[in-house]
């Protein structure tokens, strides 16, 4: 699993991509965070690194729903199931139960995988069906 990003992660999709790259950064940003009597901080990175997880997942979905995209409903339950397991994590980590670079360790390699197995079939059965009835990558709507 890589800690970083890596060329491989790009998609057709030039928002899918920012949104991935920053997720690396916010969680390199909750990695790096040293100082324990600053918690108000860290809670506030904690839920920048939540929001933007959820927000990235739920465009997404609008995406593969838009495209057509067969596997869609998977994919969703995949987004679902991280979701589920981010939050019960995060509850983890504010009980005492998990440290920190464990919890930053789990969503990286949550995060790692999800790009390289399902992210990456989406984008090759986008690039198969790159110019569809939307004329644009992911089904989003073309520019003028």
């Amino acid at each position: 699993m890589s800690r970083y990003w890596k060329s491989s992660f790009c998609s057709l999709d030039p928002q899918v991509d920012e949104d991935h790259r920053a997720l690396f950064r916010l969680l390199d940003r909750v990695a790096t965070h040293r100082r324990e009597s600053d918690a108000e901080e860290l809670n506030a990175l904690l839920d920048q690194l939540l929001d933007h997880t959820f927000d990235h997942f739920a465009r997404e979905e609008r995406a593969m729903r838009a495209s057509g995209y067969p596997h869609g409903s998977r994919h969703i339950q995949e987004h679902q199931a991280m979701r589920k397991a981010f939050i019960e994590s995060l509850r983890q980590v504010v009980k005492g139960d998990m440290a920190i670079p464990a919890f930053i360790k789990h969503l990286r390699e949550s995060f790692t995988y999800h790009f390289e197995t399902d992210d990456m079939s989406f984008v090759t059965w986008q690039k198969q069906h790159r110019r569809g009835a939307a004329g644009a990558p992911f089904g989003l709507a073309a520019a003028p």
